[in-house]
């Protein structure tokens, strides 16, 4: 872990090494006791169709996918609400 210190103008530097990891773009989000910084790929379509894969998601059709995630969103308000 590395402490930077923000310029009078707010700004940060990462360094060359995280720099050239994860690049020159990120999300900034603020959480109630931190700042995440979450790199933002360069082809973010590319890396949402591999992460899908990984995920194993290339398996299901389109009204496949549709279907689970209706049938998980019907589970998830059920259980917050009580709604049946």
């Amino acid at each position: 872990m590395t402490q930077v210190t923000a310029d009078s103008r707010g700004r940060i530097t990462l360094g060359s090494k995280l720099v050239d990891e994860y690049g020159r773009r990120f999300w900034v989000v603020p959480t109630h006791d931190r700042v995440v910084l979450i790199p933002i790929p360069k082809n973010p379509l590319a890396h949402l169709r591999t992460m899908g894969r990984k995920a194993g998601l290339d398996q299901y059709t389109l009204k496949e996918l549709k279907q689970m995630s209706r049938e998980e969103a019907e589970k998830e308000v059920s259980k917050e609400f009580g709604v049946r």
